[in-house]
């Protein structure tokens, strides 16, 4: 039997602040209140690509990447992708889109996003379908300037494409979808050469992709395990899917 106490993760109890349409796929959804001021000093929530549990107002829980933090007003803002298929339905994102200010909804964590630029690194390789963008951007706003990235997101549509700001000389690709999820973005990126120099390899959105691309890079382009990082944030048919 493992004795080992398992850390209790902090939960807090948020308010919906504002709600914002961003992208005909993306929602928005900033909460606040007194109980996030401490949460806001939790060890680790502004760590690149740091993620919480949102439990909604049914009860159902789903992990999210910390947008951004604003200190000034104390309140952090998620994104949220809107599905807008019957055979996509998803309760958060039913929740998101209907979203009202001053509802309520319990956040656990934060925890780690899985992002360890190397100290050597010279380059950075972002790469994720729609669900990574908000990492992205909250990766790419935290890169050294010394660092070049490239980075490759695929969009339902051109319309759902933002802004990515970075210090770091950013170069950005943005994909349209093809025959299944992830196809457009493991074809564009699978055997691109790299840029001189040491790097680093940060890929997230549906499972299966994460994989493939991870196993790429390091049985077939020989990254060290430590240069790749790779993220199932979910996976086709089956709800709350997670790795990591």
């Amino acid at each position: 039997m493992d004795d080992m106490v398992r850390p209790i993760i902090p939960r807090v109890e948020a308010e919906v602040v504002a709600v914002n349409h961003l992208t005909p796929h993306m929602q928005r959804i900033t909460v606040g209140g007194a109980a996030l001021e401490s949460f806001l000093r939790t060890e680790g929530v502004e760590t690149p690509a740091a993620w919480v549990k949102v439990f909604l107002p049914g009860g159902e829980g789903r992990a999210y990447t910390i947008r951004q933090i604003n200190r000034e007003s104390q309140t952090l803002d998620l994104d949220f992708v809107l599905h807008h298929k019957e055979d996509s339905y998803s309760p958060a994102s039913s929740w998101a889109f209907h979203a009202q200010k001053g509802e309520r909804v319990t956040l656990a964590g934060p925890r780690a996003g899985g992002f360890a630029l190397p100290d050597d690194a010279a380059w950075v390789i972002l790469a994720g379908d729609v669900t990574a963008l908000p990492a992205i951007q909250n990766i790419a706003v935290n890169l050294p300037a010394n660092v070049r990235a490239r980075v490759y997101v695929e969009v339902p549509t051109p319309e759902d494409q933002q802004v990515i700001q970075s210090p770091a000389a950013l170069s950005v690709v943005w994909l349209e979808p093809r025959q299944r999820p992830g196809l457009a973005l493991e074809q564009r990126v699978l055997y691109r050469p790299f840029p001189l120099g040491a790097g680093y390899v940060w890929v997230a959105g549906e499972s299966r992709i994460a994989k493939e691309l991870r196993a790429h890079y390091l049985r077939e382009r020989y990254l060290e395990r430590h240069r790749v990082r790779t993220e199932g944030y979910w996976k086709v048919g089956k709800a709350d899917h997670r790795e990591g």
